[in-house]
């Protein structure tokens, strides 16, 4: 017994000098974690926006203005609490009921979908720690959240944390975020606005009502559900605003979206995981002025009536500039997405070359039957000319062959994303459910002049904060989408859709321009017309449409203005300075093959050495395409049979030569062989051979030859079928036979 009471006190013992030890060593560790009153509210915070040569283009401030207690209407407040800290005129700012219900909940589903944060925690949080998940911070945010419940009462700590929370776009504290999004101060804002604001807090760039309304919307309405539950708004009010849609009234919305505008929502997406850290930053961008000068100048200048976007992206996928006058919108594709859904693929796994021939007809693909243009078909083409004339049909064919996974697979590794639904046959002419913004299209062919390689697109190269310390840092991942000789092919097929093809507005320069147009629309109207052009150095995309998806006349189609403003822009880039082609891999050549074998047969072999230029098709093909077989049509020239018959008084000789193709003819005859005729002199299909004996057995020869340079290539020797001559000299011989 004593033995036991003994191993209990050292037990209890033990475990004090532990519990001791480890109050000592918080103690320790928390003596220079001291509050700080002053910290609660910081005013100022200053974003200082510099382009790509470190020169300055934009400064914002957030304003000074705060909300006192009285400003903020109960259902707002109430708004907060209802979803941020259900208990919190109950708890002494740590809420150990709330934490022990969200550990538990946590546990029953697996996941950490609860957290425990009270509005007290979070407003030291904010002010005081990082965001480090150590102990320390966790015991120093008990320790100020404790401070600071002593030092203020609910009333103001409630109004301290809605004048300093973040509501994304920039904006800082509910005065910031009711004029930013309502155009109102808080005490004008109603229930279904204070939801709105109350959800944004919790992930602003998801729950953006202007970016994400829909799952804004969604959060609003769990607010609602949340204070309906807590007893703040009845059930009619909560029916009400349930359905009510938000309205926003954002008086400095500009009626065009510019560099700025798009660089400050990826900034809102990269400071939100840390908002509170620095109030004072510098964004360095990928802004080239330059550049976007001539946007303005260029996009502008068109008095068609319709909505327009453009922007400029370097191969390295740094945008470098940007402008549109309704935004970057979802939009359909159109012809735009057959290079990287249809043609890439294909040439990639070596099921066509850029000559490969297709029929182009009318075709019904199970039920599925594709028009071109205007219901115009051309018959056999080349792929390399289907794709410069943007015939449908042939894309579609090609899709079908490679197979829809296989032709899918590549896209899906951009930032144009596709759906289940999407992968069918029509996605060869860029029917998606989606579709795709101008800058992840223009980012996707980002991958022609960049080896294949796709970059995820960034306005932001870094944040630093005022001391120089660096926020965030661009991490450029480079991502292998396509080898280099499929790259090399369909540089030369977009260089020849420039040339030859829809895109030939742009040809009118010299620059060397890469280039595919699309169209979307129907006999009605055009609802979108795209131009994606690239050089070595850039890529350029040209929208236009309506964002309210309303038609355009039928005369405005990618071909159209949009080529005809794009290749103003390329103008404009290259007025100063020059550029060059895209170099070609070492894994494709231009090979010459055979022309007649091509157009007649549709069969690929290299061309003979010594063919005729006009015998000669130059061909780019990738290195694993190019055929074995060499044409011996000249060096080694050849001549079917030849076939002889007996008219009246000689024997008829007839030939199948070609063009380039002559022959000498030889009589046999008692062992003895003459010449007896050369094609070179002037032929006439057939030659008849008069100087012959009756009755005599007659065979000939023939040596097709190939003239090259005056010097005859001769080809093997072809004997005919021994004939017999006519038994009378002169007369009709057949007659007298008759006699």
């Amino acid at each position: 017994m004593k033995k036991t009471i003994k191993i209990f006190l050292i037990a209890i013992f033990s475990i004090f000098l532990i519990v001791s030890a480890f109050l000592l060593f918080v103690h320790i560790t928390l003596i220079d974690v001291k509050f700080d009153k002053n910290r609660l509210i910081n005013l100022n915070h200053t974003v200082t926006y510099y382009d790509s040569n470190g020169e300055i283009f934009s400064v914002e401030s957030n304003g000074v203005s705060v909300s006192d207690n009285e400003e903020i209407p109960e259902h707002t407040k109430q708004a907060f609490i209802s979803i941020e800290d259900k208990r919190f005129y109950k708890h002494n700012g740590i809420d150990f009921k709330g934490l022990l219900r969200a550990t538990f909940n946590n546990i029953k589903s697996f996941s950490l979908k609860e957290g425990a944060s009270t509005i007290s925690q979070q407003l030291i949080k904010n002010t005081h720690l990082s965001n480090e998940k150590t102990l320390k911070r966790k015991f120093s945010e008990i320790k100020l959240t404790r401070e600071l419940e002593k030092q203020y009462d609910k009333n103001k700590i409630l109004e301290t944390y809605l004048n300093t929370i973040y509501f994304g776009d920039g904006c800082y504290g509910i005065t910031t975020a009711s004029k930013h999004y309502f155009n109102k101060s808080p005490s004008e804002l109603n229930i279904n606005e204070s939801a709105v604001l109350a959800g944004i807090i919790k992930a602003p760039s998801n729950y953006s009502p202007v970016n994400n309304y829909e799952k804004c919307f969604e959060r609003k309405n769990l607010v609602l559900k949340e204070m309906l539950a807590q007893g703040y708004i009845t059930q009619n009010e909560y029916n009400k605003n349930s359905l009510e849609n938000i309205v926003l009234n954002m008086e400095n919305e500009n009626s065009n979206y510019d560099f700025i505008s798009l660089t400050r929502l990826e900034f809102n997406k990269i400071i939100e995981k840390s908002p509170y850290k620095n109030f004072h930053l510098n964004v360095y961008t990928s802004l080239d002025q330059n550049l976007q000068e001539i946007l303005k100048n260029q996009l502008f200048e068109d008095e068609i009536a319709c909505d327009k976007s453009a922007v400029i992206i370097s191969p390295n996928g740094n945008v470098k500039a940007y402008l549109s006058t309704c935004g970057n919108l979802y939009r359909q594709m159109g012809s735009t997405l057959k290079p990287l859904v249809v043609y890439a693929p294909a040439i990639e796994s070596d099921s066509v070359t850029e000559i490969t021939k297709i029929l182009d007809e009318k075709t019904n693909f199970n039920g599925y039957s594709p028009s071109n243009y205007n219901d115009k078909y051309y018959g056999y083409v080349s792929v390399k000319e289907s794709l410069a004339k943007s015939l449908n049909t042939c894309a579609v064919k090609i899709m079908n062959y490679s197979g829809i996974p296989y032709s899918t697979s590549f896209i899906k590794k951009t930032e144009i994303k596709l759906n289940e639904s999407d992968e069918n046959l029509s996605l060869a002419l860029g029917a998606t459910e989606n579709g795709a913004t101008l800058i992840q299209l223009s980012a996707a062919y980002n991958i022609f002049n960049n080896n294949g390689n796709y970059t995820k697109i960034s306005f932001i190269d870094k944040i630093t904060a005022d001391n120089g310390e660096i926020i965030y840092k661009s991490n450029k991942l480079e991502n292998k989408i396509f080898s280099d000789s499929t790259i090399s092919i369909m540089n030369d097929m977009l260089k020849y859709t420039v040339s030859d093809g829809t895109a030939k507005k742009l040809s009118y320069s010299s620059i060397p321009l890469y280039a595919k147009t699309g169209t979307v629309g129907n006999k009605n109207g055009n609802t979108d017309a795209y131009t994606i052009s690239y050089s070595k150095d850039f890529t350029l995309g040209v929208w236009y449409g309506n964002k309210d998806n309303s038609l355009m006349p039928n005369s405005i189609t990618g071909g159209g203005a949009p080529c005809n403003v794009s290749s103003k822009i390329w103008e404009g880039i290259y007025k100063d300075k020059t550029t060059s082609e895209i170099p070609l891999s070492d894994s494709v050549e231009f090979v010459e093959i055979d022309k007649e074998s091509y157009n007649e047969d549709n069969f690929l072999i290299l061309a003979d050495k010594l063919s005729p230029e006009r015998c000669k098709l130059e061909v780019l093909l990738k290195n694993s395409t190019i055929p074995s077989s060499i044409s011996k049509r000249f060096s080694n020239p050849t001549i079917e049979k030849p076939k002889l018959s007996v008219e009246n008084n000689g024997i008829k000789i007839e030939l199948c030569l070609t063009e380039y193709i002559d022959a000498m003819i030889y009589k046999i005859n008692k062992g003895q062989k003459i010449k007896i005729y050369d094609t070179e002199n002037g032929f006439n299909e057939s030659f008849i051979d008069t100087n012959i004996k009756p009755n005599e057995f007659y065979q000939y020869l023939v040596i097709p030859y190939f003239n090259y340079n005056g010097q005859k290539i001769l080809g093997e020797e072809i004997y005919s079928e021994k004939i017999k001559s006519p038994n009378q000299k002169l007369g009709d011989w057949w007659i007298n036979d008759l006699d």
